[in-house]
This record gives structure tokens, C-alpha cells and sequence, in this order.
């Protein structure tokens, strides 16, 4: 169901934002090579393109009885994964990087160097843009994070009490738990890298599925916070696809990761 909600969602904000923006300019034929590490990474979408805000439906009421459901699916999500020996795999996907996510496309092998790797790295770069539009509601609500409210979560990768992230982050990265930027930013990885390898779009949304998912086992967000980090990396990235600079670079990078993978161009 989530994976058939997740494209439902896609198919909807894409035709909205294809309602409110011009069409890009179609690529050329032969579009210049992508570079892998630009002086200055180019602007596809900036979080002020959206409300955010209003995207998504306030989180649940503090001591309200859908916010013990939410705390109990953390629990039951950092329980599942000890007993399935995924929390590993969960505190990894702390890092941010579509190679995350692109680790499912075959052969894996290509995107680990070379042109596969710059393809991942722009994706990267767009995905960090997409994931920016959380920032206005994560200030907005100021929803403390799980291991805030109950002691019976346990903190993991990014928000283990010794994590450099944690520790700088104070109180401000304890109270900005919804929505998820990690799971925003998963969803524009998937989203990006199924427009240059539709043909493994499938496992590209469940990879992401699974990155959202990481949040709750290492303690950092609640269900509902990866919902809506969902609900607003599907937003925030079919506005991005509209955008002509971001057309031209992923025809350039669709090229590349293409030829890294051994499939055909298409145009």
C-alpha cells in the first residue's frame, strides 16, 4: 500500500506542477558531460516554491492518545529491527547521500566510482535542495523527537547522546522532529534517480521507503514525521522537475548512469 500511495502522490503533484510551470526546454541530443564537483552547485529549487507548511496536517496533540500511538510505533520499529538485525542498516542511512538509496540499483557494482558515482553525486545535490522545504515546518511546530518524550526510546546514529550532531545541535535539533528531512531527502533520491533509471523505479521507492523508515529505528522521528517529510519530498520535487537547469543536468547525469549501468540511452 505504501509504495502504490507514494506514486499516487507523485502522479498528482507532478500534474500540479505541470499546471503551474512552464514546460523545460527540451534537452539537446547530445548534452554537455555533468561535472563532478561544480564550483557552484546550481539553485533547482528553493524551499520558499512551496508552503510546506500547509502541506501537511498539524502533528498529534501532545499526551493525546494518536501521540502514544506514534511513540509506540518507534518502539515497535527499534524492536522489529534488533530482532531482524536491520538496525545497523538504519544507523548507516543517518548519512546523507542518494547512494543510500541508489545501492539497489543493478549492477551495484557501476555507481560505486566513475560516472555512475557523479550521476549519484547530482542527485545528491538535488535530493539536499528538496529536503530543505522541511525546515520552515520542523520550526513552525517545534515537535519534540521521540527520545524527548519517553526515555524508552533508544537513541541512535545521528541522535546518540554522543553524536556530534546531537551534542551541537541542542535543544533546537530535540524540538524539530516533524517532519522527517531525512525521508524528504530520501523521497527526492528515489524521485530523481527513477527519472534516469525508470526501469528500476520500484526498488528505488522502496529503498527510499525503507531510509524514511531508518528514522523511527534509530529514535529520531515518529511515524507521522516521516509521513509528512514524505508528503513534502513528493511536493518539493515534482515543483524541482519543472525547472530548466535541473532538465538539463539530469539529461547529462541520466546519460551518464545510464552508460555506468550498461543500459540503452534514451533521449
Amino acid at each position: 500500500m505504501r509504495a502504490s500511495w507514494g506514486h499516487s502522490w507523485l502522479a498528482v503533484l507532478l500534474a500540479l506542477a505541470a499546471a503551474c510551470a512552464s514546460p523545460p526546454p527540451k534537452p539537446t541530443a547530445h548534452a554537455p558531460a555533468l561535472a563532478a564537483a561544480p564550483g557552484a552547485a546550481p539553485v533547482y529549487f528553493s524551499p520558499g516554491q512551496i508552503d510546506a507548511t500547509a502541506l501537511i496536517e498539524p502533528p498529534p496533540v501532545a499526551g493525546s492518545e494518536a501521540e502514544r500511538a506514534d511513540l509506540q510505533a518507534v518502539l515497535d520499529a527499534q524492536r522489529a529491527a534488533h530482532e531482524q538485525g536491520t538496525t545497523a542498516r538504519a544507523v548507516a542511512d543517518t548519512v546523507i547521500d542518494c547512494q543510500r538509496v541508489a545501492d539497489v540499483l543493478e549492477p551495484s557494482a557501476a555507481v560505486a566510482g566513475g560516472e555512475g558515482a557523479v550521476a549519484v553525486a547530482f542527485a545528491t545535490r538535488a535530493a539536499k535542495q528538496v529536503s530543505a522545504a522541511t525546515n520552515a515546518p520542523k520550526t513552525h511546530w517545534e515537535r519534540p523527537r521521540p527520545y524527548v518524550i519517553s526515555t524508552a526510546v533508544e537513541r541512535l546514529g545521528d541522535v546518540a547522546p554522543d553524536s556530534p550532531f546531537a551534542i551541537k545541535g541542542g535543544y533546537e535539533r530535540a524540538h524539530t522532529s516533524y517532519p522527517s528531512g531525512h525521508t524528504a531527502f530520501g523521497t527526492g533520491c528515489a524521485i530523481v534517480l527513477a527519472q534516469m533509471v525508470p526501469e528500476q523505479a520500484g526498488a528505488l521507492f522502496e529503498r527510499a521507503r525503507l531510509y524514511g523508515e531508518s528514522r523511527l529505528i534509530v529514535g529520531a522521528h515518529f511515524r507521522t514525521d516521516v509521513d509528512a517529510g514524505r508528503r513534502i519530498g513528493t511536493a518539493a520535487a515534482a515543483v524541482m522537475l519543472q525547472d530548466a537547469q535541473f532538465q538539463a543536468d539530469l539529461h547529462a547525469a541520466r546519460a551518464q548512469l545510464r552508460k555506468a549501468l550498461g543500459l540503452p540511452q534514451v533521449q
